[in-house]
């Protein structure tokens, strides 16, 4: 049985070119341990935003990317914020703040790689999955 967000979203609102292309750059990532299962991201990835962000929690940042490949009708896009509580909302912001920091920090060219995967990129994806094992799928185990 579909979940409500495959009713709505079909897998050609995917441009499938710009996700093969991703997959090919993450193959050319030697400091990450992390290997991203596209096709169930891309399946269950508004479903997955709107669970976290009722949450209070944000998407992994390596998602973003992903998010892009979407095509489909604005409209379509099921997510719904229904968590109006003013911790999610705090907690949203200082996801955000953190985020950013992280951004900033690991932009500089002297930082390892390496370490930039290990405290930020893949990080954020152990931990999403660690609050939402449900969606433990996003990556492939070796």
């Amino acid at each position: 049985m579909q979940n409500k967000f495959m009713e709505v979203i079909k897998m050609d609102d995917w441009d499938w070119q710009y996700i093969e292309n991703l997959k090919k750059v993450d193959e050319n990532i030697k400091e990450s341990t992390v290997k991203l299962n596209y096709e169930f991201i891309t399946e269950h990835y508004f479903e997955m935003y709107e669970v976290a962000l009722n949450a209070g929690t944000i998407m992994p940042y390596r998602f973003n990317t992903i998010g892009l490949a979407y095509r489909g009708d604005e409209h379509d896009r099921p997510t719904k914020f229904n968590n109006f509580d003013a911790d999610v909302k705090k907690r949203l912001e200082e996801s955000y703040a953190k985020r950013t920091e992280n951004q900033f920090k690991y932009m500089d060219p002297k930082i390892d790689p390496k370490e930039k995967y290990e405290k930020f990129l893949d990080k954020e994806i152990y931990d999403f999955i660690e609050e939402f094992p449900q969606y433990g799928d996003i990556i492939y185990d070796d």
